[in-house]
């Protein structure tokens, strides 16, 4: 097969303006005003376009591109502080950030394009009728494409177009040419020197974590997670599907990224694909989490144990079997009012009332009571799509509960954010999966420790008999405890109960059973 690249159009004008000489480029980078790390940035962005426009000796093309590529990862870690927010809509200026910082890379790997497409060039001849594409630059190209997914995973954005069609270009070429080991790389620590099938897993397994699900933090474990375990996971033909677990489906003709097997019948599959076999990957993530979990108890920090227990486990279940909805989304066209965080939940259900206990302050201060409100565009018993294009910064968090209602005074549901999607244009797209319609507002405290903790909001929501699911707590995070007892005020009652069993921990919350019996 031949690799068929989107390329510039070369720009001869632009010939005198382009710095090729390796020193002088090295010195100029080394001159860049780093701690502004966005005229940095710009300066660096503006270099690469005028010189992936122009006609430059392959060798030298390749050396510039390597000085460019150390620039750029010296100043990751002052990108990423620009850019770091705790919600969305991001505010303009990290999101600005976060945009340089994708474009660069995105402009840095047109570079490496053009330097395969010049050394094939170069090479052809009569006696090399068949050049072949170094490996090195095709791995610099999906180290390049690693960079820009990172950077959209925390922008809540998707690839942009022909991204995925490239790296599946790539790794049939390195696989039909036997180059998916190369280039041969003894440090594991030097991320950017990996082999090109370890990339190409790398980007395969973060599409299958699904990033939108993730908050900032938890995001940057899931990362760590992939650059650590991603060369246990393989590669096989589509005749080696032997269940619906572990195997994902890698199209290798189109623009679209892996998807879970499922139940479909792979028989009479006409497309060129492979399969994605995280069995084994598996096994060892599941020996990091019983590792984990011998330690938990003699951890100092138990709430960062349990975080990283947590997304362990969701990662595991993404790699193993991909959720799915139960219900199919229907298209609609209505609006609901949203509050987030459990604060402002407990105060909506509360029929708009501070839930105080004795001479405890408002849970939340009246300023911060205002509703958001959202275009429904699909819904379904189990949840909503939602859209919005005004809102106020830094409030949406992936894993965030929120309550909900048609109209402002109608019966409030109470949802969790499973995934968020930022467009270009600042609106924002949120998908909520409803766990009850009837959540009741509760003030918990613990009845053990150094001091007595004032109460704190929380929302109990009923069994559900039909489901078998029986009663459970949501707190903010950090409040589970194996076994722990809690005051609860539900009305003018004093009750108490003690944690069971850990249903789900997300980035802001906590979600248990309980033993002992709540009744208003």
């Amino acid at each position: 097969m031949t690799l068929k690249f989107v390329l510039p159009e070369a720009d001869p004008s632009l010939a005198l303006s382009v710095e090729t000489d390796p020193k002088k480029v090295k010195d100029w980078l080394i001159a860049l005003p780093t701690a502004n790390v966005l005229e940095a940035g710009r300066l660096i962005q503006g270099a690469l376009a005028v010189l992936n426009r122009v006609k430059v000796d392959a060798d030298v093309r390749t050396t510039l591109l390597t000085e460019y590529q150390n620039s750029l990862e010296m100043l990751t870690g002052a990108f990423e502080i620009a850019y770091a927010s705790p919600g969305l809509p991001m505010k303009e200026s990290a999101r600005a950030a976060a945009q340089l910082a994708r474009n660069v890379w995105l402009e840095l790997a047109v570079g490496w394009k053009l330097a395969i497409a010049d050394k094939l060039e170069k090479r052809f001849g009569f006696f090399n009728a068949h050049p072949k594409a170094p490996p090195q630059l095709m791995q610099a190209l999906l180290y390049a494409y690693w960079r820009v997914y990172q950077v959209s995973g925390r922008l809540y954005q998707t690839l942009p177009e022909g991204i995925w069609s490239e790296c599946h270009q790539l790794f049939r070429y390195a696989a039909e040419n036997k180059m998916l080991d190369e280039p041969k790389n003894e440090n594991a620590k030097e991320k950017s020197a990996r082999p090109i099938a370890t990339l190409y897993k790398q980007m395969v397994l973060l599409a299958l974590a699904d990033p939108h699900r993730f908050a900032g933090l938890e995001l940057d474990k899931v990362l760590e997670i992939i650059e650590s375990y991603a060369p246990h996971a393989h590669f096989q033909p589509l005749s080696k599907l032997a269940s619906s677990a572990g195997f994902f489906l890698v199209e290798l003709n189109t623009d679209k990224a892996p998807c879970y097997v499922g139940n479909r019948s792979l028989d009479n599959y006409a497309g060129q694909a492979v399969l994605f076999d995280t069995i084994e990957l598996a096994k060892k993530l599941h020996k990091a989490e019983h590792t984990v979990e011998a330690k938990a108890p003699m951890a100092k920090d138990r709430v960062k144990v349990q975080m990283w227990l947590e997304i362990l486990r969701r990662v595991i279940r993404q790699w193993s079997i991909v959720p799915h909805r139960h219900y199919q989304r229907i298209p609609t066209e209505s609006t609901v009012s949203v509050a987030f965080g459990i604060r402002r939940a407990v105060f909506r259900l509360n029929a708009g009332q501070h839930l105080v206990n004795g001479h405890d302050k408002p849970i939340i201060a009246e300023k911060d009571l205002q509703l958001t409100q959202w275009q429904v565009i699909n819904e379904s018993p189990g949840g909503y799509g939602i859209l919005a294009h005004e809102l106020p910064k830094e409030q949406a968090k992936a894993g965030e509960i929120v309550a909900l209602s048609v109209a402002e005074n109608a019966n409030w549901m109470v949802a969790s954010i499973r995934w968020l999607h930022q467009h270009h244009n600042g609106s924002m797209e949120m998908g909520l999966q409803v766990m009850s319609a009837k959540a009741v507002p509760v003030l918990m405290r613990p009845t053990l420790g150094a001091e007595t903790p004032a109460y704190f909001p929380a929302l109990m929501l009923p069994a559900i008999p039909a489901l078998k699911q029986a009663a459970r707590i949501v707190t903010q995070k950090g409040q589970y405890t194996p076994l722990r007892e809690y005051s609860v005020i539900m009305g003018q009652r004093e009750q108490f109960i003690r944690t069971a069993k850990l249903v789900e921990q997300q980035n802001g919350y906590d979600l248990f059973e309980f033993t002992g019996e709540l009744t208003q």
